[in-house]
């Protein structure tokens, strides 16, 4: 009997905790980390601050952990992408493609992810996630070949290039780009890539 409580009390506590994280994603995908003060969070839980600061040590270990959960989420999305190609054009392309179009999809969480200025364990989370792109990329050209550029360099490039080209289409005191301002920028970044390949 004790074990079958201590089970449930567990099982209770992760839910608890499942429950703020979730919480806090949606706060952030509203307004940016920025919002995601404790009490924003505690309302969205339908939970007191002291909830909160049972399960986490801060808020920024909770707003750091949120943030690893859901750039890793993306970064496994771009890594199964470059793992289906077959050339290094199609590496480049497909990255083009999927990051950019996933980042104005959920535009307001991009551009936390990406640009909102961060405490400092969130901003190492974000290093962590670029480094975590541009391996999974670099990987992806090794293994199909065709560049003479170093592949970590290609890789670079590109995560550079795309990052760089959404700062304007993803800030939110911009109006939202439309499909055909998407395609251009696609078409565009896609050219860009295929020079850092050393194609036409």
């Amino acid at each position: 009997m004790a074990y079958r409580e201590t089970r449930r009390t567990r099982a209770n506590a992760e839910a608890r905790r499942a429950g703020i994280e979730r919480a806090t994603r949606h706060v952030i995908a509203r307004g940016g980390f920025a919002a995601a003060s404790v009490a924003a969070v505690a309302a969205e839980a339908d939970c007191s601050a002291g909830s909160i600061y049972t399960y986490f040590s801060n808020r920024d270990e909770l707003l750091r952990l949120v943030f690893a959960q859901a750039a890793g989420h993306e970064l496994d999305v771009i890594a199964g992408t470059v793992a289906e190609a077959a050339t290094a054009s199609e590496v480049a392309e497909s990255t083009v493609e999927v990051f950019v179009r996933r980042a104005v999809a959920g535009r307001r969480l991009a551009h936390a992810l990406l640009f909102e200025e961060v405490p400092e364990p969130v901003q190492s989370e974000r290093l962590r996630l670029r480094r975590g792109y541009v391996a999974a990329i670099a990987a992806a050209l090794d293994r199909v070949g065709g560049t003479q550029i170093p592949a970590e360099v290609v890789a670079r490039s590109i995560v550079g290039s795309v990052g760089e080209n959404l700062v304007d289409i993803l800030d939110p005191a911009t109006p939202i780009p439309s499909p055909t301002e998407i395609a251009t920028l696609i078409k565009a970044l896609t050219t860009f890539t295929r020079s850092a390949l050393g194609e036409p």
